[in-house]
């Protein structure tokens, strides 16, 4: 979909969400802080007693870490879930659209263990397509029975309270014990599901594996003789000026190493108290100094000459076009998979702030999005949480090897214990990410099939890293003027970090643009977090 404006998409969503809720006579507290971050007891955490992990669990966030998938998993849910009627939904997917029900064997085995034929309208997750999509099917009421939430929908609470089932009474406390496996999810997870004092989602959960950081290309490294060690700022542009060779098409950075300067540097995760008073990371001087990094980098040429205006790092750094880039530790899998250079190797640097102390790490928000149940009877309600429950079934399960994998024989083969998709798996699983995922999951757990050694150094850095981290204070708060202003701040500010990277413009520009901010929306944000923050008692 092309030719949209930011204005005009922000004016669609903004429209769709009258139309949801005119008429709704719940919806009366649009602008009361209060109500709207009103807490509810959350669900009760039991975990599952399944495979046990290959390596401790040193940490409570450390993901379960696992060599090889268990041998000979078990089915763990006694029969389909499902009544035999149709389900519905919307659904987002970031890989290329699998073939409908009615020409993909995988769907159509898929409805028979659920036990009820899955309708799904799945859309690209590129660009603003979901956006558009959902903003379109809330006006329309065409979600249908379940359906991934777009997280940045103006009003969200008030929409929620108007069009999705509050499932307080089935998933509060000892309640979701009915569900086992939605109980197998982390506390912060479903604190990301509560909007005007109830539980209005399920929680889709990445914890810890959705959080930024410094990859870097181990096997380039070895090559060239380049120890990168534990770097401080110093270091890292040292290392990253010697493995620079602009003709040999070699550059360090794929794009500018933020996740890691702002470690470096002790930036907070968003917002964050301070003498009493939430102050936001833009508005420190430590900010400044990341950014100015990433200019000076640019202005070395030590980043891809294409790094900072194009979104090809992945590409980039599997070529080795770049020893280094930032992503999450999800993204290590695929990046094996895709590669075809023999040794390929990921290396996760620990980076050190000035003191020479591990650096504070930033955390990726618990979920990796939400999805929400139009409001239906009981009975209904039950049978919907319990098709969840089952898409929720956990690592090393034989659900979650149908789920992810498909059918042996047809979608994938077995190395050693190891599912290994084939290339009818690749498309009819939709590369082992079937939009189902959207709906609901289990944990994410660390594991890369083929690559045991990747799983210790993924294992190792958590390890490491863990003590130190931090999550966004303000998660699972809502702010109305963040809601509505938020995105385009957010890119505001993110072109204009371009631009001073790549020297159109500089850091005066910077303070002059957050004391616009602080005037037209940043104020107002702060005050409504710490309205927020108080309501739920938090500090």
């Amino acid at each position: 979909m092309t030719g949209i404006s930011r204005r005009t998409l922000l004016g669609g969503s903004l429209a769709a969400a009258a139309v949801s809720l005119s008429g709704c006579s719940t919806v009366t507290r649009s602008t009361d802080i209060a109500a709207l971050n009103k807490p509810v007891a959350l669900p009760t955490y039991q975990r599952f007693d399944g495979p046990k992990p290959d390596l401790p669990r040193s940490h409570p966030l450390m993901p379960d870490c696992f060599y090889k998938f268990p041998a000979n998993p078990a089915n763990v849910t006694d029969g389909a879930p499902g009544d035999g009627s149709d389900v519905t939904g919307t659904v987002p997917t970031s890989n290329p659209i699998p073939p409908t029900a009615d020409r993909n064997p995988y769907w159509k085995e898929l409805n028979q263990r659920v036990g009820s034929p899955l309708d799904l309208t799945i859309t690209s997750a590129a660009g603003s397509d979901y956006v558009n999509k959902f903003a379109t099917s809330v006006a329309g009421d065409t979600l249908g029975d379940l359906f991934n939430v777009d997280g940045g929908f103006a009003y969200l609470p008030q929409f929620l309270e108007a069009r999705a089932q509050d499932l307080t009474e089935y998933l509060s406390g000892d309640a979701i014990l009915e569900y086992p496996f939605l109980a197998n999810l982390s506390t912060d997870s479903w604190r990301g599901c509560v909007y005007s004092g109830g539980i209005r989602a399920v929680p889709i959960q990445r914890g810890v594996m959705s959080s930024n950081l410094l990859l870097a290309r181990q096997d380039i490294l070895d090559q060239l003789g380049v120890e990168l060690g534990s770097p401080g700022v110093d270091e890292l542009i040292a290392v990253a000026n010697a493995v620079t060779d602009g003709k040999k098409n070699r550059w360090a950075f794929a794009v500018p190493p933020t996740a890691a300067v702002s470690a470096m540097l002790g930036l907070p995760n968003g917002w964050e108290v301070r003498d009493g008073r939430l102050v936001h990371s833009r508005e420190l001087e430590e900010h400044k100094q990341m950014i100015a990094v990433g200019a000076q980098l640019q202005k070395a040429g030590l980043i891809h000459p294409d790094g900072i205006a194009k979104n090809n790092q992945k590409v980039w750094f599997s070529q080795g076009s770049a020893v280094m880039t930032q992503d999450t530790y999800s993204s290590i899998q695929s990046f094996y998979r895709r590669s075809v250079v023999p040794n390929f190797a990921i290396g996760l640097p620990v980076v050190r702030d000035a003191s020479g102390k591990v650096g504070r790490f930033l955390l990726g928000q618990p979920n990796n999005s939400i999805a929400a149940m139009r409001p239906s009877s009981p009975e209904r309600t039950k049978m919907l949480l319990r098709i969840l429950n089952w898409m929720a079934a956990p690592f090393g399960t034989a659900e979650y090897l149908f789920r992810k994998f498909g059918l042996p024989g047809r979608h994938y083969t077995l190395k050693g214990t190891d599912p290994v998709l084939t290339e009818a798996g690749q498309s009819e699983v939709c590369l082992g990410e079937f939009p189902i995922q959207y709906l609901a999951d289990g944990g994410y757990p660390v594991y890369f099939p083929g690559h045991p050694e990747a799983v210790d150094v993924a294992y190792n850095h958590l390890k490491a890293i863990l003590p130190t981290a931090i999550l966004q204070p303000t998660y699972g708060l809502y702010s109305p003027t963040q809601s509505i202003k938020g995105k385009l701040n957010d890119n505001r500010f993110d072109a204009l970090t371009k631009d001073i990277q790549l020297g159109r413009a500089d850091l005066t520009d910077w303070d002059k643009t957050v004391a616009e901010w602080r005037k037209s929306a940043g104020d107002a944000i702060r005050h409504e977090y710490e309205e927020a923050m108080s309501a739920q008692g938090r500090k």
